[in-house]
């Protein structure tokens, strides 16, 4: 079916107490496993690509690589009746913009490198375009780290502040709110817990649907909590990576002469897909296709 835009699922998940998956890829078939899984599992996803996936999909240049995920995108969701969002993650705002007109039906403006209300000024403006073209529109307060590779300290996460995400909800009519409790991006165990008595706090404050970013590294238990608070979209990214590659490395491993592509990326595209079923049932968005009619 079409791309479809996932507001109604994430206020439906928000409502009934589960959350949707957004799932990222950063490859061909990375995005044929993740809408492979909403397929078998009756499910709503929401399929996502970063700016560092874009910047890989388009050899350097972020602008192709929009337009090359776009265009697959669409192919993808049409192939499959699972009801399917093509959403931009941690875009910038030229980015965003793109994203909209190019066709994605959900964009999130990262205002990670600007002032509070510089990165109020620049959502709301992202947001009254994203309306105007029936496009969900999340933002982000608060910051959940991308350490590529070094270590970080916890102590010094900057989390959401309540009043903040009060002030900025109010100011730029964002569809969801990401915000920072603990997590952090590329973690390859489940180990963190999240910070729920903010999350407690926020959610007294603010009636808007709230996503968690990093949540690989976030322990089941943590998530779950979180989930029955007011998380209702999880992203997930890191764990299919890990999935995806251990099905690579396997192949390779079991046959060293193995030289035709499809045969160990089709290993990794298959454990990635059984990854994506697993996060879809524990998140609890199995069955909910018919959240879309």
């Amino acid at each position: 079916m079409p791309l479809i835009n996932p507001r109604p699922w994430i206020l439906e998940a928000q409502k009934e107490g589960f959350a949707i998956g957004g799932f990222n890829a950063n490859n061909f078939e990375q995005l044929q496993a993740i809408v492979t899984a909403a397929q078998l599992e009756d499910a709503p996803v929401i399929v996502q690509v970063s700016h560092r996936a874009l910047l890989y999909l388009g050899n350097g240049n972020e602008i192709d690589g929009l337009r090359y995920f776009a265009a697959v995108g669409k192919i993808a969701a049409e192939s499959v009746d699972a009801p399917i969002a093509l959403h931009l993650d941690h875009g910038t705002e030229n980015e965003a913009v793109l994203a909209i007109e190019l066709g994605f039906t959900s964009v999130m403006f990262d205002g990670g490198e600007y002032s509070f209300e510089e990165n109020i000024a620049i959502s709301k403006k992202i947001s009254d375009l994203a309306h105007s073209m029936n496009v969900c529109m999340e933002a982000e307060i608060g910051t959940v780290p991308k350490p590529d590779g070094e270590e970080v300290n916890l102590s010094d996460l900057v989390l959401t502040d309540p009043d903040d995400a009060l002030k900025f909800v109010n100011e730029t009519g964002v569809d969801m709110l990401a915000i920072a409790l603990g997590s952090v991006h590329g973690m390859q165990t489940k180990e963190n817990d999240l910070d729920l008595g903010r999350l407690e706090q926020i959610r007294a404050k603010v009636d808007l649907p709230l996503v968690l970013h990093g949540s690989s590294g976030v322990t089941n238990e943590a998530i779950q909590s979180a989930i029955k608070m007011g998380l209702s979209k999880i992203n997930i990214a890191t764990q299919l990576n890990k999935a995806f590659t251990s099905g690579v490395r396997n192949a390779l491993e079991e046959n060293s002469s193995l030289v035709d592509p499809r045969k160990y990326l089709g290993r990794g595209m298959a454990l990635q897909t059984e990854v994506v079923r697993e996060r879809i049932r524990f998140l609890g968005s199995s069955g909910k296709a018919g959240l879309s009619k």
